[in-house]
């Protein structure tokens, strides 16, 4: 049997760290998924919902960007026995019977009409008090949720009017008299699983060489498939997930009239190695050969303009890819862990890649991103080891998290002048990185963004530079010399830890605040100038100093924390003078020289 893979559980498989969070929004009592890329929003689990519902057409998340609202969740207010009464925006294109299931409308017989639960436009659910088993959906309807059939024994044919676009996941599972579906060419898209089970699906008659056609759309293959596929029927659809986990195909010509390969279309297709696509093909969808681990053969089509999330995730034999110049957006975890690419040609009017795009990409030599670009994701280019030189157009203003983390073969990085701020280890452990050219109209240096860049000699700090967040620098070994720029109000605790080469530090004048374990055991620093308006010095930050012989302590410092200059054997502890308002914590200067 066909494992059934839900989105969700598809877009989790793709989360790169184990602390990742799917990014939400709580708006007037209701909890929201959010999706950044597409600006779109879903409503999510509210299993303590009561009352009367109303569903916004758009919700502003805590920074106030826009979200438009087009689905619910498979379990948004299912056993939400409280629910009365619910009210669905026209931004709706997607929902699930079982997103109401439970709930005080769903039981409120006075809602359903001739078998059948509608609201506001949308076919709930249908059970089997329908007067006649042809059932026709009601014109003007623009949804049909997901399982609205499910397991109905009763009916034998559907007629689905022009206004319905998409026959959702699970539509018509297991209704077992099921024989006729009548739509059109009004229908662009079918979820996975959508006839699976029903009397169509187990009609012998209607399967042709191991797949199953309904009305010109290929909607699933079984076991009978030939290793080698090349149309016959010119359907102009296929069915989500429709070859997925299949473990005989090895190439497959697809029809000339398809438009859209549908999410999880080759879903670990273990043994596919060559596919021809159409010159009609327009998108990719998500997941569409994820895990396809033989996958070596694929050209994509110059009218392609979107790749999905996860296209082409872990394809590990995939040598390289071209997209064409149209595509501006590369997906979520689109190539993550294609461990063969060598070059990648980046589209020309790109201006988005994902997060973890490119992640895992070890083989993949130095990108050559285009001018267009605007935004990296999170983990974007993570672990890719051949990188060894990479410029950022201009146009992008943060590096975001974990973007190189780990490309330790990276020696050149040339930042962009509008930077605006470089996020938490946007750069960690790139080992070979020698020079960093922080820009004037960077704000802020995040957490580990440099972290054990152990051959990092040079750091220029831009002008507007304010905040050097915790353990930014640490164990940046051959780091020598530090100017910083009079904007910085505060360092962060272990910012230069173990920066053992560090022998001259000139600190900013407006600093206040040295947080702890800042520049811990940087062994070879010999002298430091403490600002006149600093105020605090956290726990440790000088410890393990061993070459520290000089320290001028400011008269309006209000704070030295516990074991501060602790075993600092060269600083003699009776040349210290402490204002007199100071507090000194529990072993300061303890194994300082007496």
């Amino acid at each position: 049997m066909k494992r059934i893979v839900t989105l969700s559980t598809l877009i989790l498989l793709a989360v790169l760290t184990t602390h990742a969070a799917v990014p939400t929004a709580f708006v007037d009592d209701l909890v929201y998924t959010l999706d950044y890329e597409h600006r779109t929003a879903e409503v999510a689990s509210n299993p303590k919902s009561t009352g009367d519902i109303v569903i916004p057409e758009q919700i502003k998340d805590g920074e106030g960007k826009i979200y438009t609202v087009t689905s619910l969740s498979e379990n948004a207010f299912k056993g939400c026995k409280g629910v009365s009464s619910i009210v669905l925006p026209s931004s709706i294109r997607q929902l699930y019977r079982s997103s109401l299931e439970g709930t005080g409308v769903f039981a409120n017989r006075e809602l359903w009409k001739d078998g059948a639960l509608y609201i506001d436009g949308c076919l709930i659910a249908v059970d089997k008090s329908i007067p006649k088993p042809k059932f026709i959906v009601a014109d003007g309807t623009r949804v049909i949720a997901g399982g609205a059939f499910l397991g109905n024994k009763v009916v034998t044919a559907v007629v689905i009017p022009e206004s319905v676009s998409r026959i959702d996941a699970f539509t018509f599972r297991d209704c077992k008299s099921l024989q006729k579906v009548t739509f059109g060419k009004h229908i662009t898209s079918i979820g996975r699983d959508a006839f699976t089970g029903s009397g169509i699906y187990q009609n012998e008659k209607k399967w042709k060489k191991g797949i199953l056609y309904v009305d010109s759309c290929l909607i699933a293959v079984n076991k009978e498939l030939p290793a080698k596929v090349q149309y016959k029927t010119p359907y102009r659809l296929i069915a989500e997930g429709a070859f997925a986990n299949n473990a005989v195909i090895q190439s497959i010509e697809l029809s000339p009239l398809l438009e859209v390969l549908p999410a999880a279309c080759f879903y670990e297709c273990n043994d596919l190695r060559t596919v021809k696509l159409p010159e009609s093909l327009r998108e990719i969808g998500t997941f569409a050969f994820y895990r396809c681990a033989l996958l070596k053969d694929v050209k994509v089509p110059e009218n392609v303009k979107k790749v999905g999330a996860g296209a082409f995730y872990e394809c590990t034999a995939l040598p390289a890819l071209v997209l064409p110049a149209s595509v501006d957006t590369i997906g979520t975890a689109c190539f993550f862990g294609c461990k063969m690419f060598t070059t990648f040609a980046f589209p020309q009017k790109l201006k988005y890649i994902g997060d973890g795009a490119f992640a895992g990409c070890v083989r993949m030599e130095s990108p050559k991103l285009p001018a267009t670009l605007e935004t990296l994701g999170k983990q974007c280019f993570a672990g890719c080891t051949a990188i060894e030189q990479v410029n950022i157009p201009e146009k992008v203003v943060a590096i975001p998290e974990e973007a190189f983390v780990g490309c330790n073969h990276i020696y050149k990085v040339t930042l962009p002048d509008n930077l605006y701020a470089i996020h938490n280890a946007a750069f960690r452990g790139c080992g070979l990185l020698e020079r960093i050219v922080i820009p004037d109209r960077t704000f802020a240096v995040g957490k580990e963004a440099f972290s054990g860049c152990a051959s990092l000699e040079q750091v220029s700090f831009g002008e507007d530079l304010h905040t050097i967040d915790d353990r930014a620098f640490a164990d940046c070994r051959r780091l020598e010399e530090l100017k910083m720029t009079n904007e910085i109000t505060s360092i962060g605790a272990g910012a230069f830890e173990g920066c053992y080469g560090l022998r001259k530090i000139e600190l900013p004048k407006k600093l206040r605040y040295i947080d702890r374990e800042a520049f811990r055991e940087c062994r070879a620093l010999r002298e430091i100038k403490l600002p006149k308006g600093l105020e605090r010095i956290g726990a440790r930050a000088f410890a393990l100093c061993k070459q520290l012989r000089k320290v001028e302590l400011p008269t309006k410092l209000k704070e030295v924390g516990e074991e501060a200059f602790r075993d600092c054997e060269m600083l003699p502890s009776f040349q210290i003078a402490l204002p007199d308002d100071c507090i000194v914590g529990k072993n300061a200067f303890k194994g300082c020289k007496d």
